[in-house]
């Protein structure tokens, strides 16, 4: 009887709790709320990788649409290098697929900084082109007469930017190498040309250069500017100063720690350069007449600067003794040249003022009226804006850079101008 009242107090095994259930009963409701926030913000964590993943192929596809566009529509502006290589200047030349590889090859090699004048030549070696190691840094090879005696021996310093250090062009075609050439026709003494140009400056830059060259001991007897692009670019009203330098802007934002600064890499980028595109031909009736109209006083600035410094360069030479020729260099677009087709299509665009770079060379071309007027007027340089009035062959690779046969042109000028002007 005992035993039968005891297994019927006894419940049943499946009522009995087990021990998983009590360790479970025992869970402190706080490290439940924790396994919920874990699972929470895993599940965020995968959102944001996710949607950021699908950002970045966006992106990826949206670039890579707009550089197939940018490279096949018509409506796009030809790039630099491209746009150059379409010039009929080396029309027939057997070697000139080879050099516009080299000389694209060229182009996309890092720049380097360097104190004051902020960049510099990049050293290269090829078969067209190479930049050799000389005094205070890499400087681009002229063709000189293999044997020149110290007696005999005249040293020629050429400043300017690239249609001096010879973009597009070979080591022998350069106008540097060409005034060698010119210089030593015929003549007693022996003229050795180095060439000074950097791409991409204008005279402030080159003044800097030439006086660190000074510093470091070099004695020429001439010293040659050659220049009128780069400076007179800046009196576009977008340039920010028509004093400062190129690229301004975006060394300004960097050294400043913006946040435009940061993101300049952006405006690189294929898509914004084609969103750019598309507005300017979609709002084409902001002729760009006001920005042109405002641009005189900077046209001022721009002239009185350049004047300013190559009246430093003139008051160097009266110390270091040497002579100094200035010269302004032609453009496409300004001047009376027979044009070829190439070069008319290249005119007619440029007159439009539809879109930011035709203004942008209006302004230029003002530029160049106002140097004009003030070297007739008495100013010490000579203007060579008009040099291929009468050159009906095709000279220019785009607005501002010649090809073989302009450079030969612009240095024969060169050289002529100073053998009649001995005690310049």
């Amino acid at each position: 009887m005992t035993d039968l009242l005891q297994r019927e107090r006894q419940p049943p095994l499946d009522d009995q709790p087990t021990s998983g259930s009590l360790t479970r009963d025992r869970q402190p409701s706080g490290s439940r709320v924790a396994s919920s926030v874990s699972r929470f913000l895993s599940s965020c964590a995968s959102f944001i990788g996710y949607t950021i993943l699908l950002i970045v192929l966006g992106a990826a596809v949206v670039e890579l649409s707009s550089w197939a566009i940018w490279h096949i529509h018509p409506f796009t502006r030809p790039a630099n290098l491209e746009n150059q290589m379409r010039s009929p200047v080396y029309t027939g030349v057997a070697w000139a697929q080879e050099f516009w590889q080299e000389e694209s090859a060229r182009r996309i090699r890092t720049t380097v900084y360097v104190p004051f004048r902020l960049w510099s030549v990049t050293n290269w070696h090829g078969k067209y082109i190479n930049n050799d190691q000389g005094v205070k840094g890499v400087w681009r090879r002229t063709i000189n007469p293999a044997n020149c005696d110290a007696p005999r021996r005249v040293t020629v310093w050429t400043f300017g930017a690239s249609t001096i250090y010879g973009t597009a062009v070979p080591d022998w075609e350069t106008i540097p190498s060409y005034l060698s050439r010119e210089l030593n026709a015929g003549a007693d003494n022996c003229a050795v040309v180095s060439n000074f140009g950097v791409e991409g400056y204008v005279t402030d830059q080159e003044v800097i250069l030439l006086d660190e060259q000074l510093k470091a001991g070099g004695h020429p007897d001439i010293v040659i500017f050659y220049d009128g692009v780069n400076d007179s670019s800046l009196a576009w009203p977008p340039s920010s100063s028509p004093t400062a330098h190129f690229l301004f802007g975006t060394i300004k934002t960097r050294v400043e720690g913006s946040v435009s600064g940061r993101l300049d890499f952006l405006q690189k980028s294929y898509t914004v350069r084609l969103v750019r595109e598309v507005s300017a031909r979609l709002h084409p009736a902001t002729s760009f007449a006001s920005l042109v109209s405002k641009d005189q006083p900077n046209v001022l600035a721009m002239v009185d600067n350049y004047e300013a410094n190559m009246r430093l360069v003139r008051a160097l030479g009266e110390a270091y003794k040497f002579k100094v020729y200035c010269f302004w260099q032609p453009i496409l677009v300004y001047g009376h040249k027979p044009f070829v087709p190439f070069e008319q299509q290249m005119a007619t665009n440029d007159a439009s003022g539809t879109t930011a770079d035709s203004a942008w060379l209006l302004t230029m071309a003002a530029g160049y009226r106002e140097a004009e007027r003030r070297a007739r007027g008495g100013g010490k340089f000579i203007f060579l804006g008009g040099l291929f009035d009468s050159t009906k062959e095709p000279v220019y690779l785009d607005e501002a850079h010649l090809g073989p046969r302009g450079n030969e042109i612009a240095a024969a000028a060169i050289a002529s101008y100073i053998k009649d002007h001995p005690e310049h």
